[in-house]
């Protein structure tokens, strides 16, 4: 199983309404600039605990960004 951004376009919208470059975004939730873009453009998911704080910088729900998805190798066990 993994985390999945539910809406790209609405993270870089709460990232920007925060007041937020993304490279500073990347800085309070304490991950590397190229990490944070691969996330906010969706080429890559999000640990738990990275989930957690991106909530907690932008002040939302984690429901409402995220959605737990079944990985292939997790749908044949």
């Amino acid at each position: 199983m993994r985390i999945q951004v539910k809406s790209i376009e609405h993270l870089n919208q709460l990232i920007i309404m925060n007041g937020f470059t993304k490279t500073d975004f990347g800085k309070e939730i304490k991950l590397s600039t190229p990490m944070t873009i691969q996330i906010t453009n969706g080429d890559r998911h999000p640990s738990p605990r990275t989930a957690k704080r991106i909530c907690e910088v932008l002040k939302c729900e984690w429901s409402e960004l995220f959605e737990i998805v079944k990985t292939p190798q997790a749908a044949r066990k």
